[in-house]
């Protein structure tokens, strides 16, 4: 769930940064995914957003029959998105010319201003905090990018890519998971 949260957000600010800067094509693209993801959200939940779905110690419910299988043909069909991203956007050269080299922030600057996730890594600095929590949990799952760019279109490659790593964490987390993930203990849940 979290890693689709992480994909849905990032498709959350693909969109806006597509049309901000002429780019009206890949909005449908987008918006076709990001509702695959609710729609996953809702199988599980009943609810497409804000579906308090973590509890402590676990989550709020098990998952329905034929989710995972929904969730493994949703992983499968987003690499090929991602795929039609890379051709439509990240290969053009209008979509290049106006983000290469725009909005240079570097490692110092981010850090002085307190800049987290992929704004702090396209500007080369390596620290991923999602990597310590889940590698406490799994090992081996996950190696989010990071650019040296600097600039806008860094950026989006950062975020293009952790959603390419975020299906490789699905698909992983899924492969490996054995049972029943509700936890028992109707006191804390």
């Amino acid at each position: 769930m979290l890693e689709l949260s992480r994909i849905a957000s990032h498709l959350l600010w693909l969109w806006p940064f597509m049309a901000d800067i002429g780019g009206q094509t890949p909005f449908f693209y987008i918006f076709r995914e990001r509702e695959l993801i609710y729609d996953l959200f809702e199988a599980a939940t009943g609810m497409r957003m804000m579906h308090n779905y973590f509890r402590i110690g676990g989550v709020a419910a098990d998952l329905p029959h034929g989710w995972l299988d929904k969730c493994l043909d949703f992983c499968d069909y987003f690499l090929t998105g991602v795929a039609e991203y890379q051709k439509l956007i990240t290969r053009n050269p209008i979509f290049l010319q106006r983000v290469e080299g725009i909005g240079i922030v570097s490692a110092e600057e981010a850090i002085n201003w307190g800049l987290s996730g992929p704004m702090l890594r396209a500007s080369g600095v390596r620290w991923i905090f999602v990597k310590l929590i889940i590698m406490s949990v799994m090992t081996n799952l996950i190696g989010s990018p990071v650019a040296k760019g600097r600039d806008s279109l860094a950026r989006y490659l950062v975020r293009i890519g952790e959603m390419t790593e975020s299906v490789k964490i699905i698909q992983q987390a899924l492969k490996d998971s054995r049972g029943l993930m509700k936890f028992r203990n109707s006191k804390f849940c």
